[in-house]
């Protein structure tokens, strides 16, 4: 099947064909900031679909001050990983484009972005409340730690992304509340480990020979090695959410959103053996249109379960 049926083509961020790579003003900088990054940060509204059944107007305020929070100290993390990593990153056939490594940006503005935003952040999220601040900060200090040292450990460089996603979930369902979702939780790391692996091994086909000059931790890594973790990750991540779905979801019939997950997992994985997003996990959910329509579909499922609408 070709390619192009799959998935429109459009011209990938940072790609050489891509428009972005020649502009001037404000896109070099939004391309810094990674704001298409940011819709990694919607785990922040696990939150509310699990307690969409009584949701409060200052709940969802309080979410989407968090959400925006949450993506200004993203922002500030990849502007920190791109000033450290820019050596590499010009040896990377992908990551070479980036505002950084091109040159369309110069260190020292980086850095006084940087210095202005990371603060802010810092004090607003601890002003929102502390225990969120202290969120914030953790999650801070664990990615200037994979930033300088703890992404040249195997294994564990993707645990640490995998728990900035537990972070993001474990701040929302704190704003509501209620009772710490720990399958949730579990559901959610899982997941990201599976999506996490992927994306490393899609990163060893695309620098293949070339490891050494661009991420020396790839090395460590095989394809043998990853193809026998995904599918344990795929079960544990379903065997998780099922949990979630029977022990502590609203609705005893939310199990009714597990082959909405499984497709959504298995389409994914069909995507990384027919395209090259697999840099990119968030380019696949934005541009495949079968998992656009899965999102849709369970969210439209798992809410009209949650408020009872049918039942």
């Amino acid at each position: 099947m070709n390619r192009e049926k799959i998935i429109h083509s459009v011209p990938i961020l940072g790609s050489a064909s891509s428009p972005l790579r020649k502009s001037k003003g404000i896109k070099p900088l939004l391309r810094l900031l990674r704001v298409h990054h940011w819709t990694k940060n919607a785990f922040v509204f696990s939150g509310l679909l699990l307690s969409f059944n009584h949701l409060s107007i200052q709940m969802v305020q309080l979410t989407l001050v968090q959400f925006l929070l949450f993506c200004g100290i993203s922002s500030s993390v990849y502007i920190l990983n791109d000033m450290v990593d820019i050596e590499k990153d010009r040896q990377h056939p992908v990551k070479k484009f980036r505002p950084l490594p091109s040159g369309d940006i110069k260190v020292s503005h980086a850095l006084m972005i940087l210095i202005l935003l990371c603060p802010c952040i810092l004090v607003l999220s601890f002003l929102v409340n502390s225990t969120f601040g202290a969120i914030i900060l953790i999650y801070f200090i664990l990615n200037v730690s994979y930033s300088f040292k703890l992404k040249e450990f195997v294994i564990i460089d993707v645990l640490v992304i995998s728990l900035g996603f537990v972070l993001r979930s474990l701040s929302g369902c704190l704003t509501t509340g209620d009772e710490i979702p720990i399958w949730f939780l579990l559901s959610v790391a899982f997941l990201t480990l599976f999506l996490g692996f992927n994306k490393r091994k899609k990163e060893i086909l695309n620098v293949s020979g070339q490891t050494q000059r661009t991420r020396k931790i790839l090395s460590e890594y095989s394809i043998g090695l990853i193809d026998e973790m995904i599918p344990m990750l795929t079960s544990c991540t379903v065997v998780a959410y099922a949990c979630f779905s029977i022990f502590e979801a609203d609705s005893k019939y939310m199990i009714a959103t597990l082959p909405i997950a499984v497709y959504g997992i298995f389409r994914y994985q069909y995507l990384l053996s027919k395209t090259d997003l697999g840099e990119r996990p968030e380019m696949i959910v934005l541009r495949d249109r079968p998992i656009r329509l899965a999102v849709l579909l369970w969210i439209i499922v798992y809410l009209s379960l949650a408020s009872n609408l049918f039942i």
